[in-house]
């Protein structure tokens, strides 16, 4: 039977991602509760027209022609900056940060306030995007890493994962599909070394048809019942010989 390697450390990997995509989306909210509220930004004085080589601050803030403010912005003494654009009902929209930690993120939230998009990059070579739906479930999740991973995932509206696909640093490929009770039932796969394949596996976690492609001429197809005992194959070899070789399962 042809096997997948790295399933589990692909999943890992992407888990990492979303993790790290998450601590982002915590510290821009509170940088960004922090802009909103910041004492450091004075009164803005009359509407008027006035030109500046440069101005220095550690806080500022743009109001709009009704006195709302609709822009804040600030550095902080931890080594944190972030700027904050708010709607015309002084919700906050987008957040643009910076950490003292070398991460960088970038939040989008809708009219009811919930992030439905967020960017971000880790000082450990990860960059990742993460998109969530209205009741806040993450949906996608695409990023890569410092190895050499890079991957999208989709997960369903209770936000379990289904659908996985991966490229990895040694040449591999995988698509992997999940059940909705989160059981992996097919992995199509390639490889460096030219093999290539795919796994059916039924709801009990046992792989039922495997069909595969070798570098070296050969292809086959496996049947196996659900017991996972081998019950059928049936090939061609590199010199374009046809076999059915069939196993009784005893």
């Amino acid at each position: 039977m042809i096997t997948l390697p790295g399933m589990d450390n692909i999943q890992d990997q992407i888990r990492a991602l979303q993790t790290s995509v998450r601590r982002q989306r915590f510290a821009i909210v509170a940088l960004a509760s922090i802009l909103a509220g910041s004492g450091l930004i004075g009164a803005v004085r009359s509407a008027g027209d006035a030109t500046f080589d440069t101005i220095t601050c550690r806080a500022w803030k743009v109001v709009d022609e009704d006195g709302k403010t609709r822009i804040r912005a600030g550095t902080y003494a931890d080594g944190n900056s972030g700027v904050v654009l708010l709607d015309r009902d002084g919700k906050a929209r987008i957040n643009a940060s910076t950490f003292a930690d070398d991460k960088a993120a970038v939040e989008w939230s809708d009219r009811d306030g919930k992030a439905r998009i967020s960017a971000g990059t880790d000082a450990d070579g990860k960059a990742a995007v993460e998109w969530s739906d209205r009741d806040g479930k993450t949906r996608i999740i695409a990023g890569t890493d410092a190895k050499g991973l890079s991957g999208v995932r989709w997960a369903d509206q209770y936000g379990k994962a289904r659908i996985s696909a991966n490229t990895l640093a040694d040449g591999s490929s995988h698509l992997l599909w999940w059940d909705k009770e989160g059981k992996l039932r097919i992995n199509a796969s390639t490889y460096a070394d030219g093999d290539a394949g795919v796994d059916w596996t039924d709801k009990d976690g046992k792989a039922r048809i495997t069909a595969g492609t070798v570098a070296d001429g050969r292809a086959v197809v496996v049947w196996a019942d659900k017991d996972g005992k081998t019950r059928i194959t049936a090939g061609t070899d590199a010199k374009g010989a046809v076999t059915y070789p069939t196993k009784s399962g005893k």
